[in-house]
């Protein structure tokens, strides 16, 4: 009989313990539970509850990650396809004055007599020169450089080449 009420007692303690369990208590990592607070938070559900909270927490950051090394991805090939602008651009740039520096030295060539010719012949490769080693950017280089070709051109018109 005693038996009997004691089995009854821890019964109903189990019981009261599983019906007035508080989520906060029901934390993993408290050490000061006793044995009947984590059967209690165990069946009334709540360390499953905490499970779940985490799991869908983990699944948020999961999905953030993959967002950011998306977004990443994106910027890196932004990144790579800049920098292969600006090396065709640099080409297009040296080719540019490299054709600019052959048409001054064949005009100098053609315009051997014509002193008007030479002295302007002259101040374009000063011109052409200076844009070498000027600091402006790749786009004023650039515009300085067609501007430089047409003059060149005007004056290989009045070269007749």
């Amino acid at each position: 009989m005693k038996k009997m009420i004691s089995l009854l007692f821890i019964s109903s303690l189990s019981l009261v313990g599983c019906t007035t369990t508080d989520t906060t208590i029901c934390d993993p990592t408290n050490k000061n539970l006793g044995i009947l607070d984590k059967m209690s938070c165990n069946f009334s559900g709540h360390y499953q509850e905490r499970v779940d909270q985490k799991t869908q927490i983990l699944i948020d950051e999961k999905a953030t990650n993959s967002q950011f090394k998306a977004l990443y991805a994106e910027i890196e090939k932004q990144k790579n396809d800049s920098s292969a602008n600006v090396k065709q651009k640099q080409a297009d740039l040296n080719r540019l004055q490299k054709n600019l520096t052959q048409l001054t030295d064949e005009l100098k060539q053609k315009a051997i007599g014509r002193d008007d010719l030479q002295q302007q012949i002259k101040d374009i490769d000063q011109q052409l020169n200076t844009v070498k080693n000027s600091s402006s950017s790749e786009i004023e280089k650039q515009v300085e450089l067609d501007s430089l070709n047409n003059k060149l051109k005007k004056l290989q018109k009045a070269l007749s080449l």
